[in-house]
């Protein structure tokens, strides 16, 4: 029988500190780098992200972000209990004392328990063409200061519900001289070319997920352990 020198029993510690490693990498940073990273957070209340050469239903989504998101709601719903619920827990009464209820302040208005959605077939359908909808806007909103916008305002406001309900101006931009020759009732029934319904008015992407650094430095902790029992091993080799 042969007998176990004491190059053999540092030989069998390196491999046994190289399987360690080799372990440690295959238990501890495949799990960790297959952790499905957290979901970032929907910022609802967050303002939509302009392209390089925003067009006219680009600059309309910021008009409703500012005047028509709070009462219309972020994804054109309306203002519901839901959508309420997404301001911050102090606000989400509109009909409370000093904001606006019956004792609003004295610069402020009382706001009406019913705010409808500005999307839907239904919503839709009472507008036979872009142009009557650009009127019922411009006259009728926004509902505490009628008239308040610029017409160019009234305009970009206009093309950007359009779009957000799907529906196929043809035109490169909206205004007095086509808004009668597009048709909107129609589009809202399928009767006319539309785009696809989309399920949210220009909401801001996701923000990419961020890096899994910890998986990372657990993999880089494992495969230093592997290569410096190798190291050691290859250093008593050669003596």
């Amino acid at each position: 029988m042969k007998a176990t020198t004491k190059g053999d029993g540092g030989r069998s510690r390196l491999w046994q500190a190289a399987c360690l490693g080799l372990l440690l990498i295959l238990l501890v940073a495949p799990p960790a780098l297959a952790q499905e990273m957290p979901t970032p957070t929907e910022d609802r209340l967050a303002a939509p992200e302009m392209p390089a050469e925003p067009g006219q239903a680009d600059l309309g989504a910021m008009v409703y972000y500012l005047v028509c998101m709070s009462c219309h709601g972020d994804r054109g719903q309306g203002l519901t209990d839901e959508w309420r619920s997404a301001w911050a827990e102090g606000d989400q009464n509109c009909w409370q004392p000093k904001c606006h209820g019956a004792n609003h302040p004295e610069h402020g208005f009382e706001l009406v328990r019913y705010v409808p959605p500005v999307v839907g077939e239904s919503v839709m359908a009472r507008y036979e063409t872009a142009a009557s909808l650009h009127a019922y806007i411009s006259e009728r909103m926004p509902w505490q200061d009628p008239g308040a916008q610029t017409e160019e305002e009234y305009w970009q406001v206009t093309a950007h519900i359009l779009r957000a309900n799907g529906i196929e101006t043809g035109v490169e931009e909206l205004g007095p001289e086509n808004a009668a020759q597009v048709p909107v009732a129609a589009a809202a029934r399928g009767e006319a070319p539309a785009l696809p319904q989309p399920t949210a008015l220009d909401l801001p992407p996701p923000h990419p997920a961020s890096t899994n650094w910890p998986a990372i430095a657990a993999a880089l902790v494992a495969l230093l352990a592997l290569i410096l029992a190798w190291a050691i091993w290859h250093r008593r080799q050669a003596r």
